[in-house]
């Protein structure tokens, strides 16, 4: 009997359709780049958490470096400290930001579920990382402030006056 139930087994796995090899391991090579991705993913969240430690750290650096030059040095720049006081505030600002992009990080996908919330545990960001999330806040303020103004119109004005040039509104 024991014979029997396994030629019936063996038979019965003949018969189902076999994955095809190539497609096997398309899948694997997917599930990979999918891992791959979603690793990218929680390292630039975690940037994005890290960024208001990260540049505390250096700003805080510089202030020792700083207090560590002779009294006569120091008084060449007196605005200095009061100057790193008004960095530390934009930090915390950019910070607030930052996280306020990253709280509902698990839905920011269509169909993707990610895991985490922007919320777990922090780990130090490469540098690599934390550049990127600078150059990021750039775009931010390039894009959006009063102060990025020539900026961007240094960028899109020529684009929009040759939109504007080659499709005049009277056309359309």
């Amino acid at each position: 009997e024991a014979e029997l139930a396994a030629s019936l087994s063996d038979e019965r796995r003949r018969r189902q359709p076999q994955e095809p090899r190539a497609l096997a391991a398309a899948r694997v090579e997917e599930t990979e780049e999918e891992r791959l991705e979603r690793e990218h993913f929680r390292r630039i969240i975690n940037a994005f958490r890290y960024y208001g430690t990260n540049m505390h750290e250096r700003v805080n650096r510089t202030e020792r470096q700083f207090k560590s030059l002779p009294a006569s040095q120091q008084n060449l720049l007196p605005q200095f400290l009061p100057h790193l006081d008004k960095i530390r505030k934009c930090i915390d600002h950019n910070q607030a930001i930052l996280q306020t992009i990253v709280n509902d990080c698990v839905h920011m996908f269509e169909n993707k579920e990610y895991g985490e919330d922007g919320r777990g545990k922090i780990t130090p960001a490469s540098t690599f990382d934390m550049d990127k999330l600078k150059s990021t806040l750039k775009q931010f303020v390039r894009d959006w402030s009063e102060e990025g103004k020539p900026e961007r119109d240094a960028c899109y004005q020529p684009i929009i006056n040759e939109i504007v040039k080659n499709f005049p509104k009277e056309r359309w």
